[in-house]
């Protein structure tokens, strides 16, 4: 995948998992003279495993309290570090660590800058019916990706992608276009192309809220909402009173059956079950009930034996 070079700049690499998992490895793979990793702060819950995995790999692995803090500043400007690489970071990184470095900060964002800037992008293209994402690497500034972009590559969102699958090809693409830009680093100037004005389609991550299923909706926009939250999120539901997740869905017609409400079980058959939307009908096939299983429809059926008109909120 990734062809060795002999990389002279002083790279620091700032990220943390899963993509900066792909983004080290792939950068190590390629010969990148990488001089320290920043990952994430003590008190995050992937601390450990992270600095584990980055002194697997025999690198000078930065660690700190704060992203501002003199000492970590310092850490930086001793490395004489030329640019540094951020692959997914949910710390907004301070001026005075950009101005820590020779060229500043170059990010990789899973979208098609200035489109869905923010924390989820993956989950959002998929809900709003997007048929084309990508990838950008830009400068860091002082807002959220709102750098200058260096270079783009745009992907094709597949009709039963999710996010998930997203997340995984979009995470190589990402690197791969990364490489390029440091290739091109080593012998020139990076380009610089200003992101356009204005207000486009945000990339933020979902609020609690934002995760259960809204049955006032079409079906086929709801089953476009289950792939965009598999599988790292997932879908919510409520039935009889418990809590249900839905990997996974299909569409149907509702021409076949008597109208039901929104959200109410509107037919069952002996492997399948039906719920009412506002427009077609939504027919779960992957699913979690609670803390009694994780099975398909027909254990659903079988197990919680649901009755036409029962309600989904």
């Amino acid at each position: 995948m990734f062809s060795r070079t002999n990389f002279k700049k002083r790279i620091l690499f700032v990220g943390i998992p899963d993509m900066a998992y792909i983004g080290i490895d792939g950068l190590l793979m390629s010969g990148v003279n990488i001089v320290g990793v920043m990952g994430p702060k003590k008190d995050h819950n992937m601390y450990e495993d992270f600095k584990t995995f980055i002194l697997s790999r025999g690198l000078n692995f930065l660690e700190f309290n704060e992203l501002d803090e003199p000492e970590l500043v310092q850490k930086i400007k001793d490395l004489n570090v030329d640019a540094a690489v951020v692959c997914s970071y949910n710390y907004k990184i301070p001026k005075v660590l950009m101005e820590a470095t020779r060229d500043g900060f170059i990010n990789v964002h899973p979208s098609m800058l200035p489109k869905y800037r923010g924390g989820n992008p993956y989950t959002r293209v998929i809900m709003n019916g997007e048929t084309e994402t990508g990838v950008t690497v830009h400068f860091m500034d002082e807002g959220f990706d709102t750098g200058d972009i260096i270079a783009q590559k745009p992907y094709h969102i597949h009709s039963k992608a999710t996010m998930g699958t997203i997340f995984n090809e979009l995470n190589y693409i990402g690197i791969e276009l990364l490489l390029q830009v440091l290739q091109a680093y080593e012998t020139q100037p990076l380009p610089r192309i200003a992101q356009p004005k204005g207000h486009f389609v945000s990339g933020n991550g979902l609020g609690a809220k934002e995760v259960f299923i809204n049955y006032d909706k079409p079906a086929e926009e709801i089953e476009r909402f289950i792939r965009s939250l598999n599988p790292f999120i997932l879908a919510s539901t409520t039935f009889r009173g418990n809590l249900m997740k839905i990997m996974k869905a299909e569409v149907a017609s509702d021409a076949f059956c008597v109208p039901h409400p929104a959200g109410t079980v509107a037919k069952i058959e002996d492997d399948k079950f039906f719920i009412a939307t506002s427009k077609g009908l939504l027919v779960p096939t992957v699913l979690q009930f609670g803390s009694f299983f994780i099975g398909d429809s027909k254990d659903f059926i079988r197990i919680v034996n649901p009755k036409i008109g029962e309600e989904f909120k």
